[in-house]
Protein backbone atom coordinates (compact mmCIF):
# COMPACT_ATOMS: atom_id res chain seq x y z
CA UNK A 1 0.00 0.00 0.00
CA UNK A 2 1.24 3.88 -0.65
CA UNK A 3 2.16 5.62 2.66
CA UNK A 4 0.13 8.54 1.72
CA UNK A 5 -2.88 9.33 -0.36
CA UNK A 6 -3.82 9.58 -3.91
CA UNK A 7 -6.85 10.83 -6.33
CA UNK A 8 -7.65 7.73 -6.53
CA UNK A 9 -7.86 5.74 -3.47
CA UNK A 10 -11.23 5.88 -1.43
CA UNK A 11 -9.23 5.31 1.53
CA UNK A 12 -5.90 3.46 0.29
CA UNK A 13 -3.74 3.21 -2.47
CA UNK A 14 -2.23 -0.19 -3.89
CA UNK A 15 0.71 -0.30 -6.13
CA UNK A 16 0.47 -2.53 -9.21
CA UNK A 17 1.61 -3.81 -12.39
CA UNK A 18 -0.42 -3.00 -15.94
CA UNK A 19 0.63 -5.58 -18.07
CA UNK A 20 -1.43 -4.43 -20.83
CA UNK A 21 1.52 -1.38 -20.50
CA UNK A 22 3.65 -1.98 -18.27
CA UNK A 23 3.62 0.80 -15.92
CA UNK A 24 3.64 0.42 -12.34
CA UNK A 25 0.88 2.74 -10.85
CA UNK A 26 -1.08 2.84 -7.64
CA UNK A 27 -4.87 1.85 -7.85
CA UNK A 28 -7.15 2.90 -5.08
CA UNK A 29 -9.08 -0.06 -3.40
CA UNK A 30 -12.52 1.52 -4.11
CA UNK A 31 -14.57 2.16 -7.16
CA UNK A 32 -18.12 3.99 -7.24
CA UNK A 33 -18.29 2.89 -3.12
CA UNK A 34 -17.22 -0.67 -3.75
CA UNK A 35 -14.28 -2.87 -3.43
CA UNK A 36 -12.61 -2.73 -6.43
CA UNK A 37 -10.93 -6.50 -7.62
CA UNK A 38 -7.42 -7.37 -9.36
CA UNK A 39 -5.53 -10.52 -10.32
CA UNK A 40 -3.05 -12.01 -8.46
CA UNK A 41 0.30 -13.68 -8.89
CA UNK A 42 2.05 -16.01 -6.39
CA UNK A 43 5.54 -16.98 -5.73
CA UNK A 44 8.30 -18.82 -3.77
CA UNK A 45 11.55 -18.46 -2.33
CA UNK A 46 14.07 -15.51 -1.82
CA UNK A 47 12.00 -13.71 0.37
CA UNK A 48 14.74 -10.83 0.56
CA UNK A 49 14.65 -9.95 -3.32
CA UNK A 50 14.43 -7.04 -3.76
CA UNK A 51 15.57 -5.27 -0.48
CA UNK A 52 18.93 -2.86 -1.11
CA UNK A 53 22.11 -3.69 0.97
CA UNK A 54 23.53 0.43 -0.50
CA UNK A 55 27.42 0.92 0.57
CA UNK A 56 28.24 4.50 0.91
CA UNK A 57 31.62 4.52 -1.31
CA UNK A 58 32.52 8.08 0.82
CA UNK A 59 33.48 9.00 -3.01
CA UNK A 60 30.14 10.20 -4.41
CA UNK A 61 29.41 7.00 -5.34
CA UNK A 62 26.45 4.00 -4.01
CA UNK A 63 26.70 0.52 -4.45
CA UNK A 64 24.18 -1.64 -3.84
CA UNK A 65 25.10 -5.04 -3.14
CA UNK A 66 21.86 -6.48 -3.83
CA UNK A 67 22.13 -5.91 -7.53
CA UNK A 68 25.56 -5.30 -7.69
CA UNK A 69 25.26 -1.72 -9.49
CA UNK A 70 26.83 0.98 -8.37
CA UNK A 71 25.16 4.77 -8.27
CA UNK A 72 26.28 8.10 -8.59
CA UNK A 73 24.89 9.99 -5.59
CA UNK A 74 24.23 12.90 -6.94
CA UNK A 75 21.73 13.27 -9.97
CA UNK A 76 21.72 15.71 -12.69
CA UNK A 77 20.52 18.74 -10.78
CA UNK A 78 17.83 20.09 -13.54
CA UNK A 79 15.75 18.65 -16.08
CA UNK A 80 16.69 17.22 -19.64
CA UNK A 81 14.61 15.22 -22.21
CA UNK A 82 15.37 12.06 -22.87
CA UNK A 83 18.22 12.92 -25.47
CA UNK A 84 19.60 15.42 -23.52
CA UNK A 85 19.55 12.81 -20.71
CA UNK A 86 21.89 10.43 -22.44
CA UNK A 87 24.10 13.03 -24.35
CA UNK A 88 25.09 14.39 -20.48
CA UNK A 89 25.83 10.73 -19.33
CA UNK A 90 27.90 10.49 -22.55
CA UNK A 91 29.66 13.91 -21.75
CA UNK A 92 30.12 12.38 -18.18
CA UNK A 93 32.06 9.73 -19.55
CA UNK A 94 34.11 11.88 -21.58
CA UNK A 95 34.72 13.79 -18.56
CA UNK A 96 35.64 10.46 -16.76
CA UNK A 97 33.54 11.84 -13.86
CA UNK A 98 34.27 10.75 -10.51
CA UNK A 99 36.98 8.28 -11.97
CA UNK A 100 34.84 6.22 -14.09
CA UNK A 101 34.08 6.25 -18.08
CA UNK A 102 31.13 3.35 -18.08
CA UNK A 103 28.51 5.09 -16.69
CA UNK A 104 25.14 4.44 -18.47
CA UNK A 105 21.35 5.67 -17.84
CA UNK A 106 19.90 2.76 -16.50
CA UNK A 107 16.92 0.60 -17.62
CA UNK A 108 13.54 0.65 -16.26
CA UNK A 109 14.09 -2.74 -13.81
CA UNK A 110 17.09 -0.90 -12.48
CA UNK A 111 16.03 2.00 -11.79
CA UNK A 112 12.86 0.59 -10.04
CA UNK A 113 14.89 -1.39 -7.59
CA UNK A 114 15.88 2.35 -6.16
CA UNK A 115 12.61 3.09 -5.06
CA UNK A 116 11.73 2.85 -1.15
CA UNK A 117 7.66 2.68 -0.59
CA UNK A 118 8.04 3.30 2.66
CA UNK A 119 9.13 6.82 2.00
CA UNK A 120 6.89 9.61 0.25
CA UNK A 121 7.09 13.72 -0.35
CA UNK A 122 3.66 13.71 1.94
CA UNK A 123 5.08 11.74 4.69
CA UNK A 124 8.69 11.95 5.03
CA UNK A 125 9.34 15.08 3.30
CA UNK A 126 11.26 13.02 0.84
CA UNK A 127 12.03 11.49 -2.49
CA UNK A 128 10.98 7.66 -2.34
CA UNK A 129 14.38 6.91 -2.19
CA UNK A 130 17.13 6.08 0.13
CA UNK A 131 18.21 8.95 1.82
CA UNK A 132 21.91 8.62 1.05
CA UNK A 133 20.92 10.10 -2.74
CA UNK A 134 20.96 13.36 -2.88
CA UNK A 135 17.39 14.03 -4.99
CA UNK A 136 17.14 17.49 -5.87
CA UNK A 137 13.61 19.40 -4.37
CA UNK A 138 11.62 21.05 -6.97
CA UNK A 139 8.30 23.16 -7.15
CA UNK A 140 5.57 20.56 -8.71
CA UNK A 141 2.72 22.12 -10.67
CA UNK A 142 0.50 22.30 -7.76
CA UNK A 143 3.49 24.53 -6.06
CA UNK A 144 4.00 21.62 -3.39
CA UNK A 145 7.66 21.17 -2.60
CA UNK A 146 8.56 18.09 -4.64
CA UNK A 147 10.92 15.42 -6.18
CA UNK A 148 11.58 14.77 -9.82
CA UNK A 149 10.90 12.13 -12.59
CA UNK A 150 14.09 10.33 -13.78
CA UNK A 151 14.50 8.95 -16.72
CA UNK A 152 15.32 5.50 -17.92
CA UNK A 153 17.25 3.73 -20.84
CA UNK A 154 13.93 1.70 -21.88
CA UNK A 155 11.42 2.62 -25.01
CA UNK A 156 8.05 2.38 -23.80
CA UNK A 157 6.27 0.68 -27.13
CA UNK A 158 2.72 2.08 -27.30
CA UNK A 159 2.10 0.21 -29.96
CA UNK A 160 4.16 -1.65 -32.83
CA UNK A 161 6.41 0.80 -34.80
CA UNK A 162 6.18 4.03 -32.23
CA UNK A 163 8.90 4.32 -30.06
CA UNK A 164 8.93 8.07 -29.17
CA UNK A 165 8.31 7.16 -25.44
CA UNK A 166 10.70 6.36 -23.17
CA UNK A 167 9.71 5.20 -19.20
CA UNK A 168 10.46 7.34 -16.20
CA UNK A 169 10.00 6.44 -12.33
CA UNK A 170 8.40 9.14 -10.02
CA UNK A 171 10.36 9.60 -6.93
CA UNK A 172 8.16 12.20 -6.27
CA UNK A 173 4.22 12.62 -6.50
CA UNK A 174 3.19 11.25 -9.73
CA UNK A 175 1.36 13.97 -10.74
CA UNK A 176 -2.09 14.24 -12.85
CA UNK A 177 -4.33 17.00 -13.90
CA UNK A 178 -7.91 15.16 -12.41
CA UNK A 179 -11.00 16.79 -12.00
CA UNK A 180 -9.52 20.20 -13.20
CA UNK A 181 -6.68 19.75 -10.19
CA UNK A 182 -3.06 19.02 -10.19
CA UNK A 183 -3.00 15.90 -7.76
CA UNK A 184 -0.97 12.90 -6.89
CA UNK A 185 -2.80 9.97 -9.18
CA UNK A 186 -0.49 7.52 -8.76
CA UNK A 187 1.95 7.85 -6.16
CA UNK A 188 5.89 8.50 -5.31
CA UNK A 189 7.73 5.09 -6.74
CA UNK A 190 5.09 4.78 -10.00
CA UNK A 191 6.16 4.27 -13.22
CA UNK A 192 5.11 5.99 -16.55
CA UNK A 193 6.02 7.25 -19.55
CA UNK A 194 6.37 10.48 -21.26
CA UNK A 195 7.65 11.85 -25.38
CA UNK A 196 11.34 11.93 -25.18
CA UNK A 197 11.39 15.23 -26.56
CA UNK A 198 8.85 18.10 -27.42
CA UNK A 199 7.31 21.33 -25.73
CA UNK A 200 6.42 20.91 -22.67
CA UNK A 201 4.25 23.85 -23.25
CA UNK A 202 2.28 21.89 -26.20
CA UNK A 203 1.05 19.70 -23.07
CA UNK A 204 -0.22 22.49 -20.20
CA UNK A 205 -2.25 19.57 -18.41
CA UNK A 206 0.71 17.08 -19.05
CA UNK A 207 1.05 13.67 -21.17
CA UNK A 208 -2.44 11.66 -20.12
CA UNK A 209 -4.38 10.88 -19.47
CA UNK A 210 -2.97 9.96 -15.58
CA UNK A 211 -5.89 9.28 -13.79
Amino acid sequence: LYVANTANDGGSTLFGVNFADGRIKGYGLKIAGRDKTFLVMCVQENTSYGVNSFIDNGDSTITDNATGLMWVQDDSGEALNWQEALAWVAQKNSEKYLGYDDWRLPNAKELQSLVDYSRSPATTNSAAIDPLFNATGITNNANQADYPFYWTSTTHLKWVGINDQAVYIAFGRAMGYLDNIWQDVHGAGAQRSDPKSGNPADYPTGHGPQG
